[in-house]
C-alpha cells in the first residue's frame, strides 16, 4: 500500500499541496483527479522523489519511500517523450535499463509487449515512423516493461482509438489483478467513474473527496430526484424543501435543499396528489456525476478541461 501522511509542499507563500493524506492499496486503480492547479502533478513528483515534501511522509507498505525505490515506479506522463530518431527496440531497452533491467532480462519482455499490442513488426523501425496511437502504446510499454510495483498513468488514453483504448483498459485491469498499485490521473470525469475503484479529488492542494464511487454516490446522491407525472406539477416548485426544478415534458428533475430527504418529498407529493391536479407515475433518486459532485463541493468556477500548466 502506498500511503501519504500529512504531505505538504509550499512555494513561498503558495501552498501547492496542503496536509494531504490518502492510501492507495495494491490491486486497485485509484483516480487522482481535480481541476488544473489542484496539486496532482506536485503530489506525483513528491512520490517519485523528483521534489521533496516540506512536511509529512510517504510510505510504501509502512516503510518510508525513498529515492532508492524509484525503480519500482512506472510513470506515463501526459506529455509524451520518446527518442524519435532511434529504433523502437533500442528506446525500450534503454528505458528498461535505466530502471535496473539487464538486456537479457528486458528483451523477452519487450518482445512480449510488442506482440501484445500488435506492434512486433515495428520493433526495428524508428519511432518517428509510428502513428500517434502507436507511439502512445510504445510509451505505455516503456512504463511497464520493468514490471513496476507502482504505476502512475497520466491521461493514458490520449491519442488512442476506441479499440486501442479498450485494449489498454484490459491490460490496466490485468495489472490491477496482479497486485500492482495504479494511480490514474485524468481530466475526463466519465473515465474516472468507469475505471477507478477509488477516487481521490483534490482542489487547491486539499483533499475534498476520498472513497469508492459507490460510497461517494451514496453520500452525495440523495438530493436530486427525477419525477415522471401527468397533470399540473407547478406546485412542486413551491415546496419548502425544493431548491430548484427543471421541467422537460412530463418529467421534472428536482434538486432538494440540504437536509431534505426523498421521504420528505414523498409526504409532500402525497398532499399534492390528494388535491387531484397531479398524478405520480414514477420517482427515482439520480446518481450524481463526479463533475456535479465537484461543483457542489468546490463551487462553479473550476475547470477540468483547460490544459494549462498545473502545479
Amino acid at each position: 500500500m502506498l500511503s501519504l501522511r500529512g504531505v505538504t509542499k509550499k512555494y513561498g507563500d503558495f501552498c501547492a499541496v496542503d496536509k494531504l493524506d490518502f492510501d492507495a492499496p495494491a490491486g486497485q486503480i485509484v483516480g487522482l483527479i481535480g481541476p488544473n492547479g489542484a496539486g496532482k502533478s506536485t503530489t506525483i513528483r513528491m512520490i517519485m522523489n523528483i521534489i521533496d515534501c516540506d512536511e509529512g511522509e510517504i510510505l510504501l507498505d509502512g516503510k518510508k519511500f525513498t529515492a532508492e525505490d524509484s525503480n519500482i515506479i512506472g510513470y506515463l506522463p501526459e506529455e509524451r517523450g520518446l527518442y524519435k530518431k532511434e529504433k523502437v527496440v533500442d528506446v525500450l531497452l534503454y528505458l528498461a535499463e535505466l530502471k535496473g533491467c539487464t538486456k537479457a532480462n528486458a528483451l523477452p519482455k519487450i518482445d512480449y509487449w510488442l506482440k501484445r499490442f500488435d506492434l512486433f513488426e515495428w520493433k526495428d523501425k524508428k519511432v518517428d515512423t509510428l502513428s500517434k496511437g502507436m507511439a502512445q502504446k510504445i510509451q505505455f510499454i516503456s512504463t511497464i516493461v520493468h514490471e513496476p510495483k507502482i504505476l502512475f498513468l497520466d491521461e493514458p488514453f490520449t491519442g488512442l482509438d476506441p479499440v486501442s483504448a479498450d485494449e489498454l483498459l484490459s491490460i490496466m485491469n490485468e495489472l490491477k489483478q496482479s497486485g500492482r498499485i495504479l494511480l490514474f490521473s485524468t481530466h475526463v470525469m466519465e473515465q474516472a467513474e468507469k475505471i477507478c475503484d477509488q477516487i481521490i479529488m483534490l482542489n487547491h492542494g486539499k483533499k475534498i473527496l476520498d472513497g469508492s464511487m459507490q460510497s461517494i454516490r451514496a453520500q452525495y446522491g440523495k438530493n436530486t430526484i427525477t419525477i415522471d407525472y401527468s397533470g399540473d406539477a407547478s406546485s412542486i416548485s413551491e415546496l419548502s424543501i425544493v431548491e430548484s426544478i427543471q421541467h422537460s415534458g412530463n418529467t421534472c428533475s428536482v434538486l432538494l435543499k440540504n437536509g431534505a430527504s426523498v421521504n420528505d418529498l414523498f409526504v409532500m407529493l402525497a398532499q399534492i396528489i390528494e388535491q387531484g391536479k397531479f398524478s405520480l407515475h414514477s420517482i427515482k433518486v439520480d446518481e450524481p456525476s463526479l463533475h456535479s459532485i465537484f461543483i457542489k463541493l468546490a463551487g462553479h468556477g473550476e475547470n477540468f478541461d483547460n490544459k494549462k500548466e498545473e502545479v
